[in-house]
């Protein structure tokens, strides 16, 4: 699997971010769930791992907002993080209470989300513009890793 746009992603998100947690995830072909294609914490998120894309593992309004309409997620502080993740208590395991999801988007069309994560007040409006632009250059890494996973995507 190429991961060394995703690895260089992670990275310069701790840098320019102070993130401490970076996961990758792809649309799996079906569209119902997402699976894990990079990881900062592997024995916690595991790459491979997978999460359903329903109301009992996912947010709608984050689905509608990252998945949907192409915008990035912001949750600024724990309480957002509760609110809008099923996944809190590990989250807050590691010391973040701060989250910053982007959209992957690929001719037009969302294949994943990259996910940031920081302890509380990390965080700002810069960060989430930050955010999507590290994104928007790990593209073709993203891609890369989605038709590794699912070779049945190759074009």
């Amino acid at each position: 699997m190429p991961t060394s746009g995703l690895e260089t992603l992670a990275e310069r998100a701790a840098q320019d971010l102070g993130a401490i947690l970076v996961t990758t995830t792809v649309l799996v072909p079906e569209g119902n769930e997402v699976a894990r294609v990079q990881s900062t914490h592997p024995e916690v998120y595991p790459v491979g791992g997978r999460k359903l894309l329903d109301p009992s593992h996912t947010s709608p309004v984050w689905m509608d907002l990252v998945v949907r309409r192409q915008q990035p997620f912001f949750g600024a502080d724990r309480a957002a993080v509760r609110d809008f993740f099923v996944d809190f208590a590990t989250i807050e395991g590691l010391g973040c209470g701060a989250i910053i999801n982007t959209p992957v988007v690929e001719d037009g069309v969302t294949i994943g989300s990259v996910n940031f994560l920081a302890p509380e007040g990390t965080f700002d409006q810069r960060s989430v513009e930050q955010a999507v632009a590290l994104t928007a250059q790990a593209v073709p890494a993203v891609a890369g890793a989605r038709t590794a996973a699912f070779p049945e995507l190759a074009r």
